[in-house]
């Protein structure tokens, strides 16, 4: 392809443009078409493998981790690639390593879909999924303009601590594997990471280790050489493992209650995978921050949001995600928690909550996501009002059901981050207001 040849070239990447921002993809093309295309198959099979579990012919702890699965492509995969595929039609340079990293992240599971769940009448939605994402991937490489990407970059990006970070992950992940594989093949026997899966091989080791683990060393040894290539690649895997390391947490977390004795998956993983996400979040802000202002800017007015507003959206979308997720599950079965604890309360079930956390948590942060992409001038105060509503919703179930959960300051807090980043965000667009520039 052509945009990926010229780009391995040896030479290291001149500095960003100092008026006018290149654009990185034109703003409509084959990449559009199939990405939308994507997303639908992706979201009607998703949705029916979280909502219709009895389609599902795998061993019950195989099943918990696809529904978990499912449930992620839909509340994050999916909205970071509409949200990506909008942002780079109006120019954003960021939204192209987003929308590579969301594309490459349903590639990844719609292999897992595909091959390690068994046959059913879902396969034909998986096979367009894997194809979709497949083609997606190499549209955008065609149509990217990647010189202009690295363009985009300044000298002083910190590159090197990011492709070390990148080098870190892809040998504790290759160690953790090959320590697996090893004693498999050295005694002959059946492997002990297989039993209780119903697989005859691994498909996390056979992605991992033969595809995605090298492109990722490959790509950190590209960054650091500041060639464009590496910025995209580099950039679009750190994204992809931060949803990756979510899904694998809810993942856990369904396979665990589908099977609690099950070796396969454990509880414990759910919140270090979790935490692994939010690490994963750093080296992705200090590769965006390495494009100065006049470089960062797009060619449309989706460029005047800032690092805050950039860290709003990020929270909204964490936020809005989880809420959706906790309102479901109240409404199908209560999360689980007794109905006991409602005693003293005006509430008789768990439909009610989970209905007023769709309503008054879930609704307020995923408008204010969109508000955000779109660079509407309510955004800001939108900020205000979500983050107030997470912290009344903690006070709330504090009040009411009188009990005391650790996650209940994070989420607070989280709500009080969001009041303070919608604060910056307008102290920062002041000097606009007059004419300046927008850090």
């Amino acid at each position: 392809m052509r945009a990926v040849t010229a780009v391995l070239a040896p030479t290291a990447v001149p500095g960003p443009a100092d008026d006018v921002a290149e654009r990185v993809i034109p703003p409509a093309g084959i990449a559009y078409w199939l990405s939308a295309a994507l997303a639908l198959v992706a979201a009607a099979g998703s949705l029916l493998t979280f909502l219709v579990p009895d389609v599902l012919r795998g061993t019950a702890v195989m099943n918990g981790s696809a529904r978990g699965t499912a449930l992620v492509v839909v509340l994050a995969g999916l909205p970071l690639l509409a949200g990506s595929m909008v942002l780079a039609s109006r120019g954003s340079a960021a939204a192209v390593l987003t929308w590579l990293g969301a594309t490459a992240f349903l590639l990844y599971n719609s292999l897992m879909f595909a091959f390690s769940t068994p046959f059913n009448r879902l396969f034909p939605l998986y096979l367009a999924m894997l194809a979709l994402s497949a083609w997606s991937v190499a549209a955008l490489l065609r149509q990217a303009d990647i010189r202009a990407l690295g363009r985009r970059f300044s000298p002083r990006a910190p590159v090197r601590l990011i492709a070390s970070y990148v080098w870190v992950i892809v040998g504790l992940n290759s160690a953790a594997w090959v320590s697996r594989i090893l004693p498999a093949v050295l005694s002959g026997g059946p492997p002990a990471f297989l039993r209780g899966t119903g697989l005859t091989t691994s498909v996390v080791f056979v992605q991992d280790l033969a595809l995605w683990l090298p492109l990722m060393a490959a790509a950190g040894a590209w960054l650091w050489a500041r060639r464009p290539l590496g910025y995209l690649i580099a950039g679009a895997g750190l994204v992809m493992w931060v949803i990756e390391s979510l899904s694998v947490a809810v993942d856990q977390w369904y396979g665990h209650a589908a099977a609690p004795a099950s070796a396969v998956v454990s509880a414990a993983l759910v919140p270090a995978f979790a935490v692994l996400a939010l690490i994963g979040l750093v080296p992705v802000y200090f590769l965006m921050r390495g494009m100065p202002a006049a470089a960062r800017r797009d060619v449309s007015a989706a460029g005047r949001r800032g690092w805050a507003g950039w860290a709003l959206a990020v929270m909204a979308l964490l936020a809005g995600a989880s809420s959706v997720f906790g309102g479901i599950e109240l409404l199908r079965d209560g999360f689980g928690m007794p109905l006991s604890w409602l005693s003293g309360t005006p509430f008789t079930g768990w439909r009610l909550p989970g209905l007023a956390l769709l309503i008054g948590v879930a609704v307020p942060q995923l408008v204010l996501l969109a508000l955000i992409l779109v660079s509407n001038r309510w955004a800001r105060a939108a900020g205000y009002l979500a983050g107030a509503a997470l912290v009344a919703w903690i006070l709330v179930q504090l009040l009411v059901l009188q009990r005391f959960f650790f996650l209940q300051p994070v989420i607070a807090g989280i709500g009080v981050l969001q009041v303070l980043l919608a604060w910056r965000w307008r102290r920062s667009a002041e000097p606009s207001a007059r004419g300046g520039e927008i850090a």
